[in-house]
């Protein structure tokens, strides 16, 4: 018998109190987007499990001692679960329609351990009693995670999904654990009912014969039909037009030399970047970029107002680079651009070619200027409603929907 409900238990690339604080990844999106969906009973969110002791004591600080309010359903010395009511999901700027209304009185529940640092088997020892709390079924275990693949064995489900977010493999930040990612890798590969991936790279790297497919990230078109436009000191003073990058600056995306010839050849222009500078980028973009007097950095910005800043901008670019790591990653902030209707101009990408045409494409600092003052001349009123138009098209509601037709019928088959 075919089920009309099914219960989620996701293991997060991040914490659920971070996603409060305004910080948004595709793990993000999907969570809450599958939180809306009918067909999704409950969810029970499992706040990354840390592998380092530096992790380990912030999450025990943030969200053992600390962590997201709610109904406490259980606490110890090194957890806590709790039972998230409708106005902390809303902190997050997503809201769940009819979720009063619902056959159950909550539908989201956030779970924080650390002590997955020393010991796994001990992690799933202590999740596995508390998930008898809530009489789940017809479960599915999705992770985004692939530091920890136990729940394999330790945990029961009628489908395991797994989602490859980037290729941590190539990521600076997780050299020291390759081999423990690689072998990871290789148990998801065969044990995994479902991959879905960020690039079309990481279908390859999986060499599956079956249910492995790529879906690309999406944008929050609620977000960006509802942001009002800025006018405050981030850009009262700032000449225009303003070139806006919004991201993570870090080591392995974003390339420092690209953007510093960009804005040495448009000293008129204002170069504007939102988001954090990760520590081992911060030397260099100290020495190359802050000295230019038309780089502006604002810092990271909450999600929840980040469709605002898109609006202000003439041109989005993506000057990234064109190395191994960023093969296997997929912009979420393209499909913004769009979604605001800014022209974009990007470094090649695989899993980007359908945007040719839409998208301006340059491989070196001299085309992508070129490419720059192109975008800035074509930046016409219908073309900004053609890109717009197209962001339909990649809601992430589209993107779960898309999911949900490769998981059904493996759900049918084993009800």
């Amino acid at each position: 018998m075919t089920p009309d409900k099914i219960d989620i238990v996701m293991f997060n690339m991040s914490c659920y109190t971070e996603w409060q604080r305004g910080i948004a990844n595709r793990n993000f999106h999907i969570l809450h987007t599958l939180l809306r969906d009918p067909r999704v009973r409950k969810v029970v969110a499992i706040d990354y499990m840390p592998f380092t002791f530096r992790r380990a004591v912030r999450q025990w600080l943030y969200n053992v001692l600390g962590g997201v309010a709610g109904k406490v359903l259980s606490r110890g010395l090194w957890h806590k679960f709790v039972a998230v009511r409708e106005s902390e999901i809303e902190r997050t700027g997503y809201n769940l329609p009819g979720y009063e209304a619902g056959a159950v009185p909550f539908k989201l529940f956030v779970y924080s351990d650390i002590s997955s640092w020393w010991s796994e088997k001990l992690f799933y020892k202590h999740l596995e009693r508390e998930l008898k709390r809530l009489d789940l079924r017809n479960v599915v275990l999705w992770s985004y995670t692939p530091a920890f693949v136990g729940y394999f064995d330790k945990l029961k489900a009628k489908l395991s999904v797994f989602e490859a977010v980037d290729n941590w493999l190539e990521h600076s930040s997780y050299q020291r654990y390759r081999e423990r990612l690689r072998l990871n890798y290789q148990t998801i590969r065969y044990r995994a009912d479902l991959i879905f991936t960020t690039s079309p790279e990481l279908v390859r790297f999986f060499d599956r014969s079956g249910g492995c497919s790529f879906v690309p990230n999406g944008v929050n078109l609620e977000q960006f039909a509802a942001a009002a436009k800025l006018v405050d000191r981030d850009f009262a003073a700032l000449p225009r037009p303003i070139i806006g990058y919004v991201g993570t600056i870090q080591e392995d995306r974003f390339d420092v030399d690209l953007l510093a010839y960009l804005a040495q050849a448009n000293p008129a222009k204002s170069f504007v970047l939102v988001g954090p500078v990760w520590p081992g980028l911060a030397k260099v973009v100290e020495q190359r970029l802050k000295p230019l007097p038309n780089v502006h950095f604002l810092g990271r910005r909450s999600s929840r107002d980040i469709a605002a800043y898109f609006k202000e901008f003439n041109v989005g670019i993506m000057p990234h680079l064109q190395n191994e790591f960023n093969r296997h990653t997929n912009p979420m902030k393209l499909y913004e651009y769009l979604a605001a209707g800014q022209p974009i101009v990007a470094t090649p990408s695989p899993g980007l070619e359908e945007f040719k045409g839409i998208v301006h494409f340059a491989s070196t600092p001299e085309a992508f200027n070129q490419e720059l003052l192109q975008a800035l001349a074509e930046n016409e009123p219908a073309a900004a409603s053609s890109r717009r138009a197209l962001a339909q098209q990649h809601s992430w509601s589209k993107r779960v929907e898309v999911m949900f037709d490769k998981l059904w019928p493996l759900i049918s088959e084993r009800s």
